[in-house]
């Protein structure tokens, strides 16, 4: 379960049915949950006040306003780097009662999809999807508000199409982040795509701990500003500038049941309280390993694997950087993390009963290599048994029965060396690139008496 909570302020210009200055605060809580893999409900609630420049002699005109959200998504990786996703909300603005904000929501549908490449610092994001927008009939009679109120209001006469793609750099251990988002307003008298709302955003997001994360994030709105008189229809007017301070909690995971070790084909562990008793207690220890690159980049197609008592397990992939596994025995183990093109790791740990155990790893980038490999024969055709030197590397082997050898070397320029009894060397000059394989064949001729 996570919680999270926000606060900012915005400014909007004076509006041409709104002249002067308008000033918002505005805080958010939510709490999401995971019960499942692949699936998000989350919870929030936001509250808003606004402070306008009074410029129809009725005194000072300020407002706050109540609304909720509920949403439900569904993703999976559909490729080692790509995944998909359907996020379906709700949202209820305030309005002039409780009962009439539930009977008329914006209901929305998102497509959303996420590319994580697994050996860059960078991924990137996008979103589209409907909007079915009722929440301008929330309140009664909006041709009576304030100019002022009218635009604090956020409502929505129009249905839309929500649009957006971002990105998220990382770098020394920070996520950066830039976003391009809107919703085109769509109807009968709806305002033009340049007065649709359009906003772009950025910030960050810095980790505090295993739990906690903190984000600044700048938002402005790109868009033109339609009417808002008396008699238009309410459109949505958005702060111009807006900065947003926020941080997320993680409360607690739910653990998930233990795979059985790779090939296995026995039946799926049952519920506790319908397992036999056995020899040794089975304790509620659990186990997350989070895996990242030395530049905190998240690792998804990593292994996991945790060995205990002579058995292995896999440990799955949750969501981003985590793998985790529940319902354990409690005592020593071996975690062993290994993923393409990196340095494998193997760490010894404890689990304890009723704990969580967290495990941070960082994989090293493994180095580059390349590879020698060739086949010695005599003129007549025959395999020989051979010596290979390889220069500057300093790497003598011989090869086997057949004439042939391989060895595995740094990318790099060399000297090869090539020797047998009874026969005349031979030196090639060979060049290895990363990841490259050369083969170096030599028919060897009889040695002059």
């Amino acid at each position: 379960m996570r919680l999270t909570g926000a606060a900012g302020y915005g400014f909007t210009e004076g509006q041409r049915d709104a002249p002067g200055a308008h000033h918002r605060a505005r805080g958010n809580v939510a709490a999401a949950l995971t019960p499942l893999r692949g699936v998000d409900l989350a919870l929030s609630t936001s509250f808003q006040h606004d402070e306008h420049a009074a410029q129809d002699g009725l005194g000072v005109d300020r407002g706050s306003v109540l609304s909720s959200d509920v949403s439900a998504r569904l993703g999976s990786a559909f490729a080692s780097d790509l995944h998909l996703g359907l996020e379906l909300a709700a949202s209820f603005a305030g309005g002039a009662e409780v009962a009439r904000s539930l009977q008329h929501p914006a209901l929305d549908a998102h497509v959303v999809a996420a590319y994580l490449p697994a050996e860059q610092v960078w991924s990137a994001g996008a979103l589209a999807g409907f909007r079915y927008d009722r929440s301008a009939s929330a309140v009664l009679a909006p041709e009576s508000y304030r100019p002022g109120d009218r635009l604090a209001l956020g409502l929505s006469a129009f249905n839309a199409i929500p649009l957006g793609v971002g990105a998220e750099y990382r770098w020394a251990g920070q996520q950066w982040i830039i976003e391009l988002s809107g919703e085109l307003l769509v109807g009968s008298g709806a305002p033009p795509v340049t007065e649709s709302p359009w906003r772009v955003s950025a910030g960050g997001r810095h980790p505090l701990g295993e739990q906690l994360a903190l984000t600044c994030m700048m938002e402005a709105a790109l868009s033109a500003r339609p009417r808002s008189g008396s008699a238009d229809p309410l459109t949505p007017i958005e702060p111009r500038f807006e900065l947003l301070v926020g941080v997320a909690y993680r409360l607690f995971d739910w653990d998930r049941v233990a795979l059985e070790p790779p090939g296995s084909t026995s039946a799926p562990t049952p519920p506790p309280a319908a397992r036999q008793p056995e020899s040794r207690a089975v304790a509620n220890a659990s186990l997350l390993v989070n895996v990242v690159t030395q530049d905190g980049y998240p690792l998804s197609d990593a292994s996991v694997v945790l060995e205990q008592d002579g058995k292995a397990v896999s440990v799955p992939h949750e969501n981003r950087a985590s793998y985790r596994l529940g319902e354990l025995v409690a005592g020593s183990a071996t975690v062993k993390v290994s993923a393409p093109r990196l340095k494998p790791l193997e760490r010894s740990i404890q689990l304890q009963s009723g704990e969580r155990l967290v495990v941070d790893v960082q994989l090293e980038a493994a180095p580059l290599s390349g590879q020698l490999q060739g086949l010695v024969r005599s003129l007549a055709g025959r395999g020989l048994r051979a010596r290979i030197r390889i220069e500057p590397a300093g790497v003598e082997l011989e090869t086997d029965d057949s004439g042939t050898f391989l060895v595995d070397v740094a990318p790099g320029r060399y000297e090869v060396t090539i020797e047998a009894p009874g026969h005349e060397a031979q030196r090639r000059h060979v060049e290895v690139k990363p990841d490259g394989v050369v083969i170096v064949n030599a028919d060897l001729s009889r040695a002059a008496r």
